[in-house]
């Protein structure tokens, strides 16, 4: 059932992704292109490489010689110079033309030409103007236009005339270039700051997913999505360089690097990409046999990268490109096929997501590679349909449909993420709770085990020694009376009996202590006032009160024990150590909770200066644990000591 409903989720996506696709191209066949040539654009290649033909006789050679692109232009590997030919009309009976302006661009889109001869021809076929430039041997600032990414030429035309522009193209490597033609004021006003807009919104958006990125990865500690970080870091490099910004920017006076950076540039995106997937899912353990073949992978990509750097020193590195276009198409088939078979197969669903992102990033390699064998990507680019319906020229070289293409995926990538470290944040947050209660409950078996030996104890005491000792005690009476006629045997049988009596009532104190009866038989209130009587017989100045505005009869089990001992060793410690007149002990409610306070007006002692807490505070800090309390003292020297403990009702 889930194999078929994921193969009905893939054709439904390539379906919509069709429909898109027809039904924009329904809409730009009755719009305006922007920036689209006003006419027909004729292509000759020279056949004879050795005499390099002037403009002179091209533009002289019949209309046969000319081939006519209607969709321009792709030329493969073009093994010799091509010339393109174009007319440009400033008709003042168009309704989109200006009839005040006379100023237009001619724009070559494609950073990457070695070398463009460009030519204007009046309506009298005289040579007006020509440049010779390009993206081999020429420095960035020889173009005749530097502010522009693209090659950019700027011409004047009257209204009501026409010129004709010859491009001389020359390349050794795999040729794919679009034309566009402007006036002047509407591509550097309204094209422009449109244009401006959408790379600073991809610029902003690619800086703040890798700000955001870096401290998820620093709170979250897993290191190996750093890989990720610098995929994304390197490929918005990349997508720059390719549309020409490293040029205009970074290496305007190095145009050898113009080809080997944004090459290079894609390379390292890949082997980081390739590194965050392999660790992501673990596929050492996973699928160890695939893990072997996605590590080789990057053995190869790697090699790739130091033979076209390599190249590069030698002249004609082109030829360095094949090896990567054809093992990458490989790489990438190779994926989708091990993708395939776990999500049909195996069923592992948590890859289904992956699939997407893996597309998308399929879709941008195929784009760039169709772009470097010479090719246009164009149909199955959509954006390029959009950009025409909300009236943006398409200036961009890289494809729009791999800069979307990126940006979901980045997006989707990030929520996955957001969600494992969701889902790692839950999961300590459970192995904390389980550690917590294996504490509570460790806690809670010890304090029953002391309990249960404090009864069997004060048990053995009350019904053993006790006994015992009432037993002899009697006796000694009954000898202290037969001894009536010898007083001095007689008093020092008195004397005995009061020594018995009184270990008999320290025992008997004991094992109180131990396990008060109250506690079991009344509750914890009554035995609370007990504790306060035994305390004020034991030191006959200290004036003790206990004060409650909380049910104490509904706390039951072991945390009446708990509250009973923490009370038990507050009022023992100022018996002890406080020389108080006077201690106050409240139990108070507060929204539902425990308010535990002792306060007394003894001597105090400074927190501070103690190494280690005695056995009475370590004891209420241990229960007050058990209890989910907050445990805080307030002392110093000559001004008493303030105990609170603040207990949550779910620990009572």
């Amino acid at each position: 059932m889930k194999r078929s409903l994921l193969l009905i989720t893939i054709c439904l996506v390539l379906a919509i992704g069709a429909g898109v696709k027809w039904f924009s191209s329904i809409m730009v066949e009755r719009l305006p292109v922007p920036g689209e040539v006003p006419g027909e654009i004729s292509v000759y290649k020279e056949v004879n490489t050795n005499r390099p033909l002037s403009i002179a006789e091209v533009s002289q050679l019949p209309e046969t010689a000319f081939a006519v692109r209607e969709d321009c232009c792709e030329f493969g590997s073009p093994k010799g110079p091509i010339w393109l030919r174009f007319r440009c009309t400033n008709d003042s009976t168009l309704s989109y033309f200006d009839k005040t302006k006379t100023r237009f661009f001619a724009e070559i889109v494609n950073p990457f030409i070695p070398k463009i001869t460009y030519f204007l021809l009046n309506s009298a076929q005289k040579l007006q103007d020509s440049v010779v430039t390009g993206a081999e041997g020429f420095t960035f600032y020889e173009r005749p236009d530097p502010t522009s990414r693209n090659f950019r030429f700027p011409f004047t035309l009257a209204v009501d005339s026409s010129a004709q522009i010859f491009l001389r193209i020359e390349s050794d490597a795999p040729l794919h270039l679009r034309i566009l033609f402007f006036e002047q004021g509407e591509r550097l006003g309204q094209q422009q700051w449109k244009v401006d807009i959408l790379m600073t919104i991809f610029w902003v958006f690619c800086t703040l997913f890798l700000v955001l990125s870096g401290i998820l990865i620093a709170v979250s500690r897993e290191y190996f999505n750093w890989y990720y970080f610098c995929y994304i870091l390197v490929t918005t490099l990349f997508i720059q360089a390719h549309l020409g910004m490293g040029f205009k920017y970074v290496w305007t006076n190095q145009p050898a690097l113009q080809h080997i950076v944004p090459m290079a540039l894609n390379t390292l995106r890949l082997v980081f990409g390739i590194q965050f997937f392999r660790l992501y899912f673990d596929l050492k353990r996973t699928a160890p046999r695939f893990d072997r073949f996605v590590r080789g992978s990057v053995h190869v990509f790697l090699a790739t990268l130091t033979l076209q750097v390599t190249a590069s020193f030698f002249g004609n590195f082109q030829w360095a490109f094949y090896p990567f276009f054809v093992f990458l198409m490989l790489f990438c088939v190779a994926m989708f096929v091990w993708l395939l078979y776990e999500l049909l197969f195996k069923r592992r669903t948590q890859l289904s997501a992956l699939l997407l992102v893996i597309g998308l990033n399929f879709v941008g390699v195929a784009a760039t590679t169709l772009q470097y064998l010479g090719y246009s990507p164009a149909f199955f680019d959509v954006t390029d349909n959009l950009l025409t319906i909300i009236g943006i020229a398409n200036t961009f070289f890289l494809p729009p449909f791999v800069i979307v293409a990126f940006f979901l995926e980045m997006v989707l990538v990030f929520y996955f993420s957001v969600r494992r470290f969701l889902r790692l944040i839950e999961k300590n947050q459970r192995a904390e709770l389980r550690i917590a209660r294996a504490k509570t409950e460790g806690l809670n078996a010890l304090i029953i085990g002391a309990e249960n030996e404090r009864k069997r104890i004060a048990r053995e005491l009350h019904d053993g020694a006790c006994v015992n000792l009432a037993a002899i005690n009697m006796k000694m009476d009954m000898l202290r009376e037969a001894l009536a006629d010898t007083p001095d045997l007689a008093l020092r049988t008195l004397n005995i009996a009061e020594d018995l009596d009184t270990t008999y009532r320290e025992l008997r104190g004991i094992s109180h202590d131990l396990m008060s009866k109250a506690l079991e038989k009344k509750g914890l209130s009554a035995a609370l006032e007990e504790l306060a009587v035994r305390i004020r017989q034991a030191q006959p100045g200290l004036e003790v009160q206990i004060f409650s505005n909380y049910p104490l009869e509904e706390i039951s089990g072991l945390s009446k024990i708990h509250l009973y001992r923490i009370v038990q060793e507050l009022l023992g410690n100022v018996l002890k150590h406080a020389k108080a007149q006077h201690i106050n002990i409240q139990l108070i409610e507060h929204a539902g909770d425990l308010l535990l306070t002792a306060e007394d007006d003894g001597q105090g002692f400074d927190p501070k200066a103690i190494a280690s807490e005695g056995i009475g505070l370590s004891n209420i800090r241990t229960r007050a644990e058990v209890l989910r309390a907050i445990m805080h003292l307030d002392s110093s020297p000559g001004k008493g000591t303030f105990v609170s403990v603040e207990i949550p009702k779910e620990g009572l």
